[in-house]
């Protein structure tokens, strides 16, 4: 794994490791001796490849913005959210990504975050513009906040051809791109469990949470699968990490 993978500290992350972030007062780019420039390089170190650290942390320090870490999540691997209350916008990313993959998801979050600070600045909200969460605003917004991090020094050349295709019309996460998907998976950590696509039709298993489910037909990009406790269908990615249980019990 390159510089930036993510250590055996990274992997004690508490539930949420928030960040609060005021304006910083630095003025010079290179001020390396701003605290708040320091505290951001220091924690993304830990989960995106070195020569990415020092841009990232630079953006948050220069925004009124909280970098929230979470554990994962079976829904999402990241989310922007808008300030309530009086509070500051958040974006969240999973601790349990690789590098490649958490940079990927924190810069497509970082694109939201834009998107809701012109509408700002313009003095019109986001959801009365009706902008579209992933329309061709966020979209360029997402290619122009990536152009920096398209290098060989950050990721492997696997990925940035994925990217580059990516890129072309991103999806609303890299998880619904398969291509992207697919590459992105051969960085993961060894996780437990089987992917769907390998789970035999008529399978029982179980996801994360313990409930019961059998494997059905596959529909156009994701398989049908019935909840046994109450009949009800779910959809699931065919690169889900689920647990298949021995049908002979």
């Amino acid at each position: 794994m390159q510089s930036g993978a993510l250590s055996k500290a990274s992997l004690q992350t508490p539930k949420k490791l928030q960040l609060p972030l005021f304006q910083s007062a630095s003025t010079g780019s290179g001020d390396h001796t701003d605290p708040v420039l320091t505290l951001f390089s220091n924690t993304l170190s830990a989960y995106i490849p070195g020569p990415a650290v020092y841009p990232v942390a630079t953006w948050f320090a220069a925004r009124r913005v909280k970098l929230r870490i979470s554990r994962g999540r079976n829904t999402k691997s990241g989310d922007f959210r808008p300030p309530r209350n009086g509070s500051l916008p958040v974006i969240s990313v999973n601790c349990t990504l690789n590098p490649y993959a958490f940079l990927i998801t924190l810069v497509h979050e970082m694109a939201h975050f834009h998107i809701y600070d012109t509408c700002l600045k313009q003095g019109v909200l986001p959801r009365n513009k009706r902008i579209p969460p992933h329309g061709k605003e966020w979209k360029q917004q997402f290619r122009n906040s990536f152009q920096p991090f398209l290098t060989a020094d950050i990721f492997p050349a696997v990925v940035l051809a994925a990217l580059y295709d990516h890129l072309k019309n991103p999806r609303a996460s890299s998880c619904t791109d398969p291509l992207l998907a697919r590459v992105l998976l051969q960085f993961d950590r060894h996780s437990p469990g089987i992917l769907m696509e390998a789970l035999p039709a008529g399978c029982l298993f179980t996801a994360q949470g313990g409930r019961l489910f059998r494997k059905e037909a596959k529909l156009r990009k994701r398989y049908r699968c019935l909840r046994l406790n109450d009949g009800k269908i779910f959809l699931f990615s065919p690169l889900a990490r689920v647990f298949r249980v021995d049908q002979q019990k």
